[in-house]
């Protein structure tokens, strides 16, 4: 519908509507990047929107136009396509289709949009050349979602993973669930965790004291979350690194704890072959954490690694 090579036109920030926004999630650290990449690089895709009265109304390009206007951009370019109430709704799911572009809750908050415009979910699900039970098990979701927490979501409040952890709990326990999370801080595993701690703790007071103080009981059933928050400035692919490296750091720990037990002393023979290609792979991590460490400090040195 648009690409990167398309010529947009300078458009002011002030007349564009983002009703549709409505079934987007403000991700503050999504926004953070998008906003240093806008420093950096300047807007290199226009923003994809549709005719309206008064403006223009956002259909695609939510973060850009949020980090935009935290840098004081006065205008920003754009391209207006014709398109009905249905067709916006319909082309916000084309042009988010990629990997990481838009999470299973916002496709479902999209899909409802549709469904509020008169379609049936299989008309629907023709329009997006899906199935209706893809349809079906998206809006589910957001049906079974407490509404205090789509909102919450929506604002960038509770993040749409955790959103997604908070599903099989009862819409009453999801909301004291969501609050011990936002106010520890938990990203969507941490959440994970706590709502599986939940349901294995039977009594009330259990659960009172589990939601009281959900770090310390994560660290107490899940040593592997002794760890600082992820930095808001990594990518998804960087968080993903940085939680695989803490998740190493525990299996070390508990591997060499292990080994060292008196009790493994039989059981070394016969896992022979199992130690060996484990000391295969720790030699090739050591030196594939080597070289990302050498390389770094390179980008440290040349300035690279510095913030704009």
């Amino acid at each position: 519908m648009t690409s990167a090579s398309e010529a947009g036109k300078p458009h002011p920030v002030a007349t564009i509507g983002t009703e549709l926004g409505r079934a987007r999630c403000r991700q503050p650290a999504r926004i953070e990047r998008m906003k240093q990449s806008l420093a950096r690089h300047g807007q290199m895709t226009p923003l994809v929107t549709a005719a309206r009265p008064e403006g223009v109304e956002l259909i695609d390009g939510f973060k850009r136009l949020a980090a935009a206007e935290a840098l004081g951009w006065p205008a920003v370019s754009i391209v207006v396509r014709p398109l009905d109430a249905t067709g916006q709704w319909a082309a916000m799911l084309l042009l988010n289709g990629g990997p990481a572009s838009m999470t299973t809750l916002e496709e479902a908050l999209v899909l409802r949009e549709l469904v509020k415009t008169g379609l049936t979910q299989t008309e629907v699900g023709e329009l997006c050349a899906r199935h209706k039970t893809w349809v079906s098990r998206r809006v589910g979701l957001v049906d079974r979602l407490h509404p205090e927490l789509v909102e919450a979501m929506k604002l960038g409040l509770l993040h749409p993973g955790s959103a997604r952890r908070l599903l099989s709990l009862p819409p009453g326990n999801q909301l004291e669930v969501s609050a011990a999370v936002q106010s520890a801080g938990l990203g969507p595993r941490d959440t994970e965790l706590l709502v599986g701690l939940w349901h294995r703790a039977k009594e009330a007071k259990a659960r009172r004291t589990l939601l009281s103080e959900p770090r310390a009981s994560l660290r107490r059933h899940h040593p592997e979350t002794r760890r600082s928050p992820l930095d808001p400035r990594l990518s998804p692919e960087g968080q993903r690194l940085c939680r695989s490296l803490h998740r190493f750091e525990a299996a070390a720990t508990e591997t060499s704890r292990r080994l060292l037990s008196a009790r493994a002393t039989t059981d070394r023979q016969v896992l022979t072959e199992e130690l060996r290609k484990a000391a295969e792979a720790a030699s090739r991590l050591a030196t594939e954490l080597g070289s990302a460490r050498t390389g770094g400090a390179a980008g440290e040195s040349d300035g690279s690694g510095s913030k704009s």
